[in-house]
């Protein structure tokens, strides 16, 4: 071989290997997240400003479908 020992052509083989399954398991994971239903947290009348008790734990808004409170 011209300079490589075998050796290290597969540790450059299993490096490529992961470096690609990292890249495809930090993709899908953004995909996945972006679809993922509301999370309801209670009733409307547990929360009767929503969208106000939402922002406040983090999320960017809520909204009262009756009965529950689901914040997105």
């Amino acid at each position: 071989m011209s300079g490589y020992s075998v050796n290290s052509v597969v540790w450059m083989i299993l490096f490529k290997v992961l470096l690609a399954a990292t890249i495809l398991l930090v993709i899908s994971s953004g995909v996945r997240s972006q679809h993922q239903p509301p999370n309801c947290h209670g009733t409307c009348s547990q929360f009767p400003d929503c969208d106000a008790h939402c922002k406040f734990i983090g999320y960017v808004g809520g909204k009262c479908t009756a009965p529950l409170c689901c914040c997105s």
